[in-house]
């Protein structure tokens, strides 16, 4: 389980993006219930976006070109 200080990579789907990639830490976390499956889970905010646990997807902008990559603690 993740928290609040802990780093993640941010990572990008475009080779634009990609250049902007790089290490980040977590600033916030929100739990959210999936619409289908009414499974709990975790998004963290992470620079000025939210994003999912689950898939490391933009969880408030899905148009965005962007991912979070989980880093394991040392």
């Amino acid at each position: 389980m993740k928290k609040v200080g802990d780093k993640v990579y941010v990572d990008g789907y475009t080779s634009m993006a990609q250049q902007n990639s790089g290490e980040e830490t977590i600033k916030e976390i929100g739990i959210r219930y999936d619409e289908v499956t009414g499974e709990k889970f975790d998004i963290y905010k992470v620079g000025g976006s939210w994003y999912d646990s689950r898939d490391g997807g933009c969880y408030s902008n899905k148009d965005s070109m962007y991912y979070i990559e989980l880093i394991e603690n040392e």
